[in-house]
């Protein structure tokens, strides 16, 4: 199977290029630069209609219709479940991975993005809507610190796509003017993952993108 992933040097983008890593699958990357507007190009929205990235495309190899996916969350919980990994296969421990996963999609990532929004990207930043976000983003990082002083990983005992969706986030730490180091759990479990070779060659794509 022919597997091209789109695009840049974002944290849901990476969300997917480490989980295409931690699978061990070939894939070949399509950089679109967001800061060019490149999403919205006509090829990439004829894919993705939200006209965002990332986006995953699946070639059969039958000749069949291509499955064209997109959204990181629905991108990581496909290819766990296709690949059969990273995502427990007991129910309890399945849906409490899940509940970790959904806190780093709807409440991890958004928080970030919105912090990062005002304290830097906002042509005008009002100290109202700074301080608001960056109190959300607390709140998210001390969530995750008290899971992590109580289990290995976000999912529990074992490293899981709840981990794969937060890492790229974490790592953007300083987009809220976090600093990983004052939450030690989360430190210790960002060390962790970071030195994974999977990890590291994800967050290495695609190759050459960077987020000026």
């Amino acid at each position: 199977m022919k597997r091209t992933f789109y695009g840049w040097a974002t944290p849901n983008s990476n969300r997917v290029t480490v989980m295409l890593e931690e699978c061990g699958l070939d894939y070949a990357v399509q950089g679109v630069n967001i800061r060019r507007r490149e999403q919205f190009a006509p090829e990439i929205l004829a894919l993705n209609p939200y006209g965002k990235v990332p986006i995953l495309v699946e070639d059969a190899q039958d000749g069949t219709v291509p499955l064209v996916l997109f959204e990181s969350g629905a991108i990581l919980l496909h290819l766990a479940e296709t690949q059969g990994v990273l995502l427990p296969h007991e129910p309890r421990e399945r849906a409490e991975a899940m509940a970790w996963l959904m806190v780093a999609l709807t409440s991890l990532g958004p928080y970030t993005g919105q912090a990062h929004h005002w304290t830097e990207l906002a042509p005008v930043k009002p100290d109202a809507a700074r301080a608001y976000s960056l109190a959300l983003v607390d709140r998210v990082y001390r969530l995750l610190d008290g899971r992590l002083a109580q289990a290995a990983f976000l999912g529990g005992d074992a490293y899981s796509i709840a981990d794969v969706a937060a890492y790229p986030w974490v790592a953007r730490a300083g987009w809220a003017e976090r600093r990983i180091e004052d939450t030690p759990n989360l430190a210790r479990w960002f060390a962790e993952v970071g030195a994974r070779p999977a990890v590291q060659r994800g967050m290495a794509q695609p190759e050459g993108a960077v987020l000026a």
